[in-house]
């Protein structure tokens, strides 16, 4: 509860003690929130006070207000940090949230003109290739492929954990140590089978991350193309400093 003592504003306590209901899912994603009159029963305050606590939660994101209906728990994007190499698994991991992860398909390919110029090696090198979909609460967030050289990671696909992190296997299995990632990220809209992968309607909006990942020695070992709900999911990144001229 609030303490009308407390240096902190009322309608910071209020919005901070909101935000906790809803991360511990007493208040569920497209749950409609108790109305203005409720809160200010429950905390004794003023209208304008609930007002601003959850003006705050919507400036957060962790809820929306719909005219004329009340103000609705917003399902919160994850989000994934790029100032370091993390995988899918990690990120989703890192965040509590209860994840699934299906292999779609896991074979030996050849490097197309593309994967071997990533790679750096010749058309028709053995790779090896995994797709996977990974879910949160049961309902698909990405659809990810990954290709990675045969002669570095020979027998991964035979691996038990492949499904739950890729990176996992290179690192404990392999002692593959990766030191530095190129990756570009882009908008682009659901075709149809990214569509029906990820349970979506063909044309709604979705995140493309490809990846190139380095070893220690500067070789590139893997490359990977992740495609994310934009519904869903976000990148995060810190900046610092200017260039100067």
């Amino acid at each position: 509860m609030i303490d009308k003592n407390s240096s902190l504003p009322l309608y910071h306590q209020i919005m901070q003690e909101l935000k906790q209901q809803i991360k511990d899912k007493k208040y569920e994603p497209n749950q409609v929130m108790p109305s203005e009159a409720e809160l200010m029963r429950i905390y004794g305050v003023s209208r304008m006070t609930v007002r601003l606590a959850i003006d705050g939660l919507e400036r957060q994101g962790y809820v929306t207000k719909v005219q004329g209906k009340g103000t609705f728990v917003k399902k919160r994007k994850i989000v994934q940090e790029l100032s370091m190499i993390t995988s899918w698994s990690e990120s989703l991991l890192s965040q509590g949230l209860n994840t699934q992860s299906e292999i779609l398909a896991k074979k030996e390919v050849k490097a197309d003109e593309d994967a071997a110029e990533k790679l750096g090696v010749a058309m028709g090198t053995p790779l090896y290739y995994v797709e996977r979909i990974k879910s949160v609460d049961h309902e698909p967030v990405g659809w990810g492929r990954i290709w990675v050289k045969k002669s570095l990671f020979p027998g991964i696909l035979e691996q038990e954990n492949l499904g739950d992190s890729v990176y996992d296997v290179m690192e404990n299995i392999y002692h593959v140590e990766m030191d530095r990632a190129v990756e570009v990220v882009e908008a682009m809209a659901a075709d149809k089978r990214a569509a029906a992968l990820l349970g979506i309607r063909e044309g709604e909006p979705l995140l493309q991350v490809n990846r190139v990942t380095y070893n220690t020695a500067g070789e590139a070992i893997e490359i990977s193309c992740i495609v994310s709900r934009a519904d869903m999911y976000a990148y995060r990144m810190e900046l610092h400093g200017r260039k100067h001229k």
